[in-house]
């Protein structure tokens, strides 16, 4: 094999090629470096002419550093813009997926008009892009057509007159004319439209929370036809589509639900008295389930709630005697329609369980509760007066065994002063208003009752869950953020 035979001097001249090659290529990337960095920080193109800068990376960075000319680093970056909008303009005319805009106008400082559209999408990655593909200054007038000539002429540039999924825009007057300007406009083509319904932000799943499942299927069943119609175009090829059937099954779900977020609702109150409303709300989600297990007799319904009757029972077979108690200080309750409601509440459970026990427990304990607080407080005597149930469907339930409506079953009055204020209490049933209000109630009637008022104002303070927990810990996040990483324990209470 023959050697390679270099002639004199090319050996120099090719080292000399290569270190004028790196040196181009080093430069080059010190404008756009250089160029990225003053458009990201908003900076002047004079910037790259400061001295300081410049000193800055020789003696810090590189010491063969030069300062860049503004005109020479203007240019370079309008280069780098234009090579990245054509990447952009490829990029969606071959991009299979429906694209968002927003869109709004600004004034400058000198008066100068401005208009502005925003991109955003999802692609393959589902990663959420979002890029200004229009920031122009607008010569004509600043009315809805010539704002809408401009979001029309900006997609069709980027090749998106037929991916538009939504245009979002503020209710100025000027931009209210453009979005009908735009729905006429026979160019531009938007899904929602098509259908007449509005852009909507369709709220994620939580698996261990029912009613973020609720919320996902509320939002999801009012664009039925959309996501049906978007879903089975993109699966077309893979032979996978929605049914009617899966949005049956969809509200079914979406129905049971619905009594699971009313409740979460109630229990997630921090400044309403909550506490003797969890064994009704809890009474209406059995009952929920139940009736739509006997109208749904297919086997994916009755799986579905079979399972969720499982895990309900490992929670709520058996209530927590204060939750018994809150709802016998209800004057619309009481003893007798506790022991109506959850002798129902069984039933649909299809569990077996000894309710006059577990409501004379109770009673007990409010009467010893009565003898606690009764050693400082001694009750006053009680009058009569009517009332009726503010229940609806569930009030023939509180009033199944009060045939002459006269009161309950309780027995008669102890020889305890401080049981005599349970007794009257008991035995008498009490007017309440369609606007009824507990703490209200009690504190109307603190007088006649003191001492189970008393222990009315401490048990319906009780909350029925740890919301108000959780909200202090949203607000220790936004306080303890990056910047303020270091704030002491103290500080942060403070805070």
């Amino acid at each position: 094999m023959m050697e390679p035979v270099l002639c004199p001097g090319t050996l120099e001249v090719n080292m000399d090629w290569d270190r004028k090659a790196r040196r181009g290529a080093a430069v080059a990337d010190k404008l756009n470096y250089t160029g990225r960095f003053i458009i990201a920080d908003e900076l002047p193109y004079s910037f790259g002419e400061s001295v300081n800068y410049e000193y800055f990376n020789r003696v810090a960075l590189q010491p063969q550093y030069r300062r860049v000319p503004r005109n020479t680093l203007k240019r370079r970056t309008q280069q780098s813009y234009y090579a990245y909008r054509g990447y952009l303009m490829e990029m969606f005319r071959t991009y299979d997926g429906r694209v968002s805009l927003t869109s709004d106008t600004w004034t400058s400082t000198y008066g100068e008009p401005f208009v502005c559209v925003t991109a955003h999408w999802i692609d393959n990655d589902w990663l959420l892009q979002k890029r200004i593909i229009c920031f122009e200054a607008m010569e004509e007038a600043h009315n809805g057509f010539n704002i809408k000539s401009r979001i029309v002429s900006c997609c069709k540039n980027f090749h998106l007159v037929d991916k538009i999924f939504s245009i979002s825009l503020d209710n100025a007057t000027a931009n209210t004319s453009a979005m009908q300007f735009l729905k006429e406009d026979p160019s531009i083509k938007l899904v929602l439209d098509e259908y007449g319904l509005r852009k909507k932000v369709i709220a994620l799943d939580t698996p261990t929370r029912w009613n973020s499942t609720y919320k996902l299927l509320h939002d999801a069943i009012a664009y039925r036809d959309v996501l049906t119609d978007m879903y089975n175009e993109s699966r077309a090829k893979d032979g996978q589509f929605i049914t009617n059937d899966h949005w049956s099954l969809a509200k079914i779900v979406h129905d049971v639900l619905e009594t699971f977020d009313n409740a979460t609702h109630i229990f997630s109150y921090v400044y309403e008295p909550n506490i003797h409303t969890v064994i009704l709300e809890c009474i209406k989600i059995i009952c929920t389930i139940k009736q739509t297990s006997l109208a749904n007799p297919g086997v994916a319904v009755k799986r579905l709630l079979d399972n969720m009757k499982v895990k309900w029972c490992a929670y709520f077979t058996e209530f927590p005697p204060i939750y018994a108690i809150a709802a016998i200080l209800d004057p619309s309750v009481k003893l007798e329609g506790l022991t109506n409601l959850l002798t129902f509440y069984y039933q649909q459970l299809d569990v077996q369980f000894d309710v006059p026990y577990y409501v004379n427990n109770c009673k007990r304990i409010l009467e010893r509760l009565c003898e606690e607080y009764g050693a400082v407080i001694q009750p006053q005597p009680v009058g009569s007066s009517t009332g009726a149930s503010r229940f609806g469907i569930l009030g023939p339930v509180l009033k199944k065994s009060r045939p002459d409506g006269s009161g309950s079953s309780s027995s008669s009055s102890s020889s305890s002063s401080s049981n005599i204020g349970v007794g009257e209490y008991l035995t008498y049933q009490f007017e309440t208003e369609e606007n009824f209000h507990i703490i209200e109630w009690w504190k109307n009637h603190s007088s006649k009752f003191p001492v189970l008022a008393r222990i009315a104002k401490d048990i319906l303070a009780i909350p029925a869950s740890t919301i108000a927990s959780e909200s202090a810990f949203s607000a220790g996040r936004r306080v303890l953020d990056e910047k303020r990483s270091r704030l002491s324990s103290e500080s942060i209470e403070m805070c």
